[in-house]
């Protein structure tokens, strides 16, 4: 079967592109009534074309409404990239985008259809097909995440209570991971998308635990490595798939939304099978709680994450079903709006002596990136979980902490 999907799958793209062709030619002979409609849902967010607020878009290009009616998501953030228009306060414009459900706005029926297929019936995350994220995100350079992550290279939420800035926030989550995963010295602990290994560092430093972490990505594991040296920890380059051996705790800190809904058993199937009878797993991921909202979007498809596909709520209970006790479902996803600010803080401040090389369209596809994201987590459409799991049920109880 998964042969047939290899084999398919380009021409679906194919086709993909070639309605896209063909339905921004249509909707060309329609462009005056396609822009009163867009300008009038913008409108109903309190986004003005051309307007004063710092949300308000400033449109250099005639083409905009045309490409925005082909293609919201994926429409506007290529617009933005290409410069057609400008934005003050683009996670501003997110937050409304978000908060008035314009990212229900739908495309040509056609190309809804093809779209469909590509992202739903094709499983995007076969072990074929797991690297291609390292590749193409993790990889393109440590100077650039070294630039705008903190210390420690948390390239995932922070936790903000009692944080005063990036830095604090990030040493708190780990802080609050190993509180809720109870270690104790001398224990084995498996970390599932170990990024550049700063978790994997803090934990081995402060708790004396080993650390065995594994990423896609060939650049994280050489800074991962380099960073724990003379520690009790291994860092590899490998699929989750390919795991086969016993540890006493486990955690994966945003990693779970490049598994995808067809891998979901797979990958708590193999947790439990590496987790020993008393262990603890704790799951961190972004996640949805309304099946209306794109759980794959287009725009962060294409040039952020390929192949990532956020949770809906449900899919955890369902997937861990026979295998796991839910001891704990912490969420807090608004710690993921400062977050990010914080982030584009950092990268904006890092771009001209550092990171100008990458080019103009670089620049605006990131802060596109950056910012859009934070006003979907400030619009709480999106949420953070930090999932705590047992196999047979924490002995006495669980308790939580925050």
């Amino acid at each position: 079967m998964q042969a047939v999907q290899d084999a398919v799958y380009p021409l679906v793209v194919w086709c993909v592109q070639k309605v896209k062709i063909g339905e921004r030619a249509l909707i060309r002979l329609f462009r005056g009534q396609i822009e009163r409609l867009i300008r009038s849902k913008f409108r109903g967010a309190g986004i003005t074309v051309n307007g004063n607020s710092p949300c308000d878009l400033k449109i250099y290009n005639k083409d905009f409404f045309t490409r925005l009616g082909s293609d919201f998501s994926l429409g506007v953030g290529e617009a933005y990239m290409d410069g057609w228009f400008d934005c003050d306060a683009l996670d501003e414009f997110s937050f409304r985008v978000f908060t008035y459900a314009l990212y229900l706005e739908k495309r040509l029926i056609l190309n809804r259809f093809f779209n469909y297929i590509l992202y739903h019936v094709f499983n995007l995350q076969t072990k074929s097909r797991a690297f291609e994220v390292g590749e193409k995100h993790y990889d393109q350079g440590n100077d650039l995440f070294e630039a705008f992550l903190d210390s420690n290279m948390n390239y995932s939420c922070g936790y903000w209570k009692n944080a005063k800035n990036l830095e604090e926030a990030q040493i708190n989550k780990m802080e609050l991971i190993a509180q809720k995963l109870k270690l104790k010295p001398g224990m084995k602990v498996l970390d599932i998308g170990c990024g550049w290994a700063g978790l994997c560092k803090y934990l081995a430093t402060n708790y004396h635990v080993q650390m065995v972490g594994i990423t896609v990505s060939e650049e994280g594991a050489k800074i991962g490595r380099k960073r724990c040296k003379g520690l009790p920890v291994e860092i590899r380059v490998q699929d989750y798939r390919d795991l086969n051996e016993k540890f006493d705790r486990i955690v994966s800190v945003g990693m779970f939304e490049h598994v995808g809904p067809a891998n979901y058993k797979i990958f708590f199937d193999v947790t439990n099978r590496c987790l020993e009878e008393d262990g603890i797993f704790l799951l961190h991921t972004i996640g949805v709680n309304h099946k209306r909202l794109p759980r794959i979007e287009p725009f962060f498809n294409t040039y952020i994450f390929p192949n990532g596909c956020l949770p809906y709520y449900k899919d955890i209970p369902d997937a861990i079903e026979g295998l796991y006790v839910i001891e704990d479902w912490h969420n807090f996803g608004n710690d993921y709006n400062k977050t990010l600010m914080a982030w584009h803080e950092n990268f904006v401040k890092a771009w001209p002596k550092k990171l100008a090389y990458k080019g103009e369209r670089f620049y605006r596809m990131w802060k596109f990136y950056l910012l859009m994201a934070a006003g979907a987590f400030r619009s709480r459409k999106y949420q953070l979980w930090q999932v705590v799991l047992t196999k047979n049920g924490y002995p006495g109880g669980y308790d939580s902490v925050r």
